[in-house]
């Protein structure tokens, strides 16, 4: 396990240093320029958002406690790296352990692949009172129908779509990707500063 790196999305220029910040945060083994988080970063990116990035190494066996450490440090080095609190957490699997801080903190959060069999996480979604979405498929083996609907949240599920945003078959793959990113940009409008 390495400490987490957070840097500024770079792709595309990106907006200038008063722009609303989103942090995204990834999944264990999906890093933010896989589809499921590079396409919503560059639809993020052209509505004006200022994107920074979170990247780690997690061991495939890291307990839950060590992957906490993780995701709270990424988090942690956001806001010394910024200076400021990030207005939009856009977050993937794992990530879904920065729940507790986004709802002490009242951060309007998009949720893709959430951890839905965690309980703990389960109750921080719910206990957040800021706008929330969560985005899985169908076929995510981290998705409960009755849990997302205990956080009180918006929710989106792509069928077909696994946890990897994959279908096997590109055309519907390209499709589970262009919907998560449209739901992702419909948010992040209604919820920007």
């Amino acid at each position: 396990m390495t400490a987490p790196v957070i840097e500024r999305w770079a792709d595309g220029g990106g907006a200038g240093g008063d722009a609303p910040r989103v942090l995204v945060l990834p999944g264990s083994r999906y890093p933010a320029h896989r589809p499921g988080l590079a396409w919503p970063i560059r639809a993020l990116e052209l509505q004006g958002w200022q994107v920074w990035c979170a990247a780690w190494e997690l061991a495939r066996d890291a307990t839950r406690e060590e992957c906490q450490v993780t995701v709270d440090a990424a988090v942690q080095r956001f806001l010394d790296v910024t200076g400021s609190q990030p207005q939009l957490v856009l977050a993937k699997s794992v990530a879904t352990l920065a729940a507790q801080w986004v709802a002490e903190q009242h951060v309007p959060a998009v949720w893709t692949t959430p951890l839905l069999h965690d309980d703990e996480c389960v109750a921080n979604l719910a206990r957040s009172s800021a706008p929330g979405l969560l985005v899985a498929g169908s076929r995510d083996h981290t998705w409960d129908d009755a849990a997302a609907r205990r956080t009180g949240k918006e929710i989106l599920v792509v069928p077909g779509a696994d946890h990897g945003w994959q279908t096997g078959g590109w055309h519907t793959e390209l499709g589970a990707v262009g919907e998560v990113t449209a739901a992702v940009a419909d948010f992040a409008a209604r919820v920007r500063p």
